[in-house]
């Protein structure tokens, strides 16, 4: 005697099929899309590059003009370590914010949540200060604020970050709600403390504080752009080792205890990795905001909430917006540049608004 399927078992393998696809679609749709992107960027920008003819000049020799000879210099010494930069940047920002969500199971978490941007932001200002005021060679400066200020910007994250671990634990390890209260805390006492530096600063320096708190990827070179490579990979690659344990965390701390999970050593490790993360972001490109919260939204209104489909496709749309918005920051207004934050958000938000409301308008139906 046959048994009658169960046309309920068949419609949940019909949605997971759809599903599969639609995120195989979205991912292979952004695997795409970014080196056209890249190839974009590097051809646009206050000179105009052919790439086809600068890359033949200068692998096969063709010719030493002065125009093919400066093209080369500008690609390969600015615009490639840019280019590279806003794709790693992107990348780690967007993996941070997936990372703090999960384990924080709060949809609102990003890296400026747990204070270390502002943290980094606070040092900044102090290194501008301290340049401003104090009796330097001339050409000391320019040093200071090329190596000094992302120095400071670093060691005013580390700081943030040891403030919140040690506000936060407690007998019972790691407290989420401890870990979001402190972060709203830090992120207050850092900019309170952030307001009395403008203050007292002059113009000029409040014009550099007030540029760098709202990003910029000018000045990037190979060596920071290796750096900063080699943090966000690795971070990368933990994060990817643990989605599972991740995974366990986001649905519940007393879930992932029953199941073996040590929750407050990997909160512990997965925060220290994030601020590493996202102090070598912010120190050496300013305070890129927008990125980490919404991007990880994004991403999960599109391809859904499983981590092993969400991280990859975060940090591959994370590095796709950064570098958009820092192309078009080098190209509306040749020969000047946009502050990048500020486009990050005009990219991000209406397209976040509408993902809102169409997913408002598919709940009303249900």
């Amino acid at each position: 005697m046959m048994l009658a399927s169960n046309p309920y078992n068949t419609d949940i393998k019909q949605l997971a099929r759809r599903n599969m696809f639609k995120q195989k679609r979205f991912m292979l749709l952004c695997g795409f899309t970014l080196p056209v992107v890249v190839l974009w960027a590097a051809s646009s920008g206050a000179l105009d590059i052919r790439l086809y003819d600068t890359l033949s000049a200068w692998l096969f020799d063709l010719s030493h003009t002065p125009q093919s000879m400066l093209a080369q210099q500008v690609l390969w010494e600015i615009r490639l370590p840019r280019i590279g930069m806003t794709l790693v940047t992107g990348a780690g920002l967007a993996l941070c914010g997936v990372v703090l969500q999960s384990l924080c199971r709060n949809p609102l978490a990003d890296p400026g949540l747990i204070g270390v941007s502002s943290g980094a932001a606070l040092f900044a200002a102090l290194g501008f200060l301290f340049i401003s005021t104090s009796a330097l060679p001339p050409w000391l400066p320019s040093f200071l604020a090329t190596g000094f200020i992302p120095f400071l910007a670093a060691i005013g994250a580390s700081l943030s970050l040891f403030l919140l671990l040690k506000i936060a634990s407690g007998q019972g390890g790691l407290n989420t709600l401890m870990l979001i209260l402190a972060g709203v805390a830090i992120n207050a006492g850092a900019m309170t403390l952030l307001g009395f530096i403008t203050y007292l600063v002059d113009d000029a320096t409040l014009r550099q504080i007030t540029f760098w708190s709202m990003g910029s990827y000018a000045g990037i070179d190979h060596g920071i752009f290796v750096l900063s490579a080699f943090v966000v990979g690795f971070a990368v690659m933990f994060f990817i080792r643990r989605v599972h344990t991740l995974m366990l965390i986001s649905t519940g701390e007393k879930q992932a205890k029953f199941q073996g999970v040590d929750v407050g050593k990997v909160k512990v490790q997965s925060l220290m990795v994030v601020a590493l993360v996202v102090a070598v972001c912010v120190s050496f490109t300013g305070i890129v905001g927008f990125v980490g919260l919404v991007v990880p939204h994004i991403c999960r209104m599109l391809v859904g909430a499983h981590l092993r489909v969400l991280l990859p496709t975060s940090v591959l749309c994370g590095a796709l917006i950064v570098t958009i918005a820092d192309t078009l920051a080098r190209t509306v207004i040749i020969p000047a540049e946009l502050p990048i934050g500020l486009l990050t958000s005009l990219i991000g938000v209406p397209f976040f608004l509408y993902l809102i409301v169409r997913e408002k308008r598919k709940l009303s139906h249900v």
